[in-house]
């Protein structure tokens, strides 16, 4: 039961993305706005060959500083978890012997 309904999902989520490309491919292009002057202005506002680069660490360097701290404080706080979770295991067996 439970692999017809993985299998049935999976199908009803590959159609539904096949119709939303098919109906996104026939949309007119919307190449213009912010992200026109972003990629026209990339090398005079910043200095940054790569516009992905320019746009991340320049237009975007405080967000970025913000999720860099946030995955930081994520990887120490779980690496202080499991740290002490490795040592009482080694505690217990260490007063069992």
């Amino acid at each position: 039961m439970k692999k017809g309904f993985a299998w049935f999902s999976l199908v009803v989520i590959f159609i539904f993305g096949c119709y939303v490309c098919i109906k996104m491919a026939v949309l007119p292009s919307t190449y213009h706005g912010i992200a026109n002057l972003i990629v026209k202005d990339t090398l005079q506002k910043t200095g940054a060959i790569n516009s992905v680069t320019a746009v991340v660490f320049d237009f975007r360097g405080y967000d970025t500083l913000g999720e860099s701290f946030v995955l930081f404080t994520a990887i120490t706080g779980s690496a202080a978890i499991l740290r002490k979770s490795v040592k009482a295991k080694g505690g217990k067996q260490s007063h069992e012997k």
